[in-house]
């Protein structure tokens, strides 16, 4: 049991952690407050009920068995955490009406449990044999069937809603949803066994299993898996990160050339202007939100230069199919060539309105996260691009005859 405790434990304070650092970097994140919740939940219920800190908690309190109201309360906040986040991932707008009725629910449910537990009075701490000990009396039976009745409508609600998103979800998202699912299911159990035991306790009979073990063990099993399915989660994030890490630092060291070029045109596009803005560095760590970032400071120079030249980036794209490029590499080198000549005209005039659209063919949205990869690629095509004779010559030309 104690090994059991410990290892629940520790998958939840590694799931809490790794949920925290999420949470720092995107603090609105509706789901990772709802991870956090359920690491949280977990994490004290799973330490609560573990004998030597029920007993240091019930000895520094002075309230016997003050440790399980905590641990069955944290039990309920891990199991209202694990709906809120399965009604976000549902329809995100509903997902704060819904979990309102739950909270008053949550609420009136540890009422219930809090006076009763006043009421029962306690003679002595009880860590493992609690249920054994009070099961028979009135009070324990009443704050039992309360508790109990809580966790079994959440279980079946979160199962609900499990089985019904996996259907939809990728194989990564499946697999966290099943273990997620997994975990409730042992909760499930834990509901239907205590139940059971409380039942024969009030009709004077006794169970033939030791409970404590059997309780435990279920309640262990549910915290692990419940908070594994967010380490894995994370390590596969992680593995992702690594895999892409040659390809983004590539990708980030090729936009140098564009974002220079914009920032000496409008230093105001940089969040965090840097020392040696005219080095191309790298980046060790952070790189997908700095190749985000990267980005973004590109598109916001681009709206400031205003539209380009749709007759030059013909003219550049015309000479870019001549040498032998294909047409997207055409394309850029088009854009790249009407980007230099607006720059130009940038500094020799009053500034362009900044929400004028620059114009760039078939654009998508450089603003949109899930797309950096694919921004930062044609991006870089036209920062290759601007280190082409053929480009800079058209672009000059064009400003002459301007």
């Amino acid at each position: 049991m104690a090994i059991g405790h410990v290892v629940a434990a520790l998958v939840a304070v590694a799931a809490l952690i790794v949920k925290l650092g999420a949470l720092v970097r995107d603090p609105k994140d509706q789901k990772i407050w709802a991870s956090v919740g359920i690491c949280l939940g977990c994490g004290l219920a799973v330490t609560l009920g573990w004998a030597p800190v029920h007993s240091f908690i019930d000895q520094i309190s002075g309230v016997p068995n003050l440790a399980k109201l905590a641990e069955h309360g944290s039990a309920l906040l891990a199991a209202t955490a694990i709906q809120f986040l399965f009604l976000h991932l549902g329809d995100p707008l509903k997902a704060r009406r819904q979990i309102r009725r739950r909270l008053v629910l949550l609420a009136v449910v540890f009422t219930v449990m809090a006076t009763m537990f006043w009421a029962a009075d306690f003679p002595a701490s009880e860590p493992l044999h609690f249920a054994e000990r009070y099961g028979d009396l009135p009070e324990v039976g009443v704050y039992m069937l309360a508790f109990l009745l809580y966790l079994a409508v959440s279980v079946a609600d979160i199962l609900r809603m499990s089985l019904g998103y996996a259907r939809y979800a990728g194989t990564r998202l499946k697999v966290v949803m099943r273990l997620l699912s997994g975990g409730a299911g042992f909760g499930g159990a834990y509901v239907g066994h205590k139940a059971f035991f409380i039942a024969l306790k009030l009709a004077g009979l006794s169970a033939p299993w030791p409970e404590p073990v059997a309780s435990q063990t279920l309640v262990s099993l549910s915290v692990s898996l419940t908070c594994s399915s967010f380490v894995l989660a994370t390590v596969w994030k992680a593995v992702d990160g690594l895999r892409a890490w040659p390809r983004r630092s590539e990708a980030y060291r090729q936009l140098h050339a564009l974002w220079f070029l914009l920032y000496q045109a409008v230093p105001t596009i940089a969040l965090h202007p840097p020392r040696r803005p005219h080095r191309a560095r790298g980046a060790a760590w952070g790189l997908g939100q700095r190749l985000y970032r990267r980005c973004v400071e590109i598109g916001d120079g681009l709206q400031a230069i205003g539209p380009l030249d749709p007759r030059l980036k013909a003219v550049a794209r015309h000479r870019a199919v001549e040498a032998g490029w294909d047409l997207e590499r055409a394309v850029a080198a088009g854009e790249a060539a009407a980007i230099l000549s607006a720059v130009h005209r940038q500094r020799q005039g009053p500034p362009v309105h900044p929400e004028e659209d620059p114009g760039l063919e078939q654009r998508p949205p450089m603003i949109e996260r899930v797309d950096v990869d694919a921004d930062a690629r044609r991006l870089g095509m036209i920062s290759a691009a601007l280190r082409e004779p053929f480009v800079r010559q058209a672009a000059a030309e064009a400003v002459d005859v301007g």
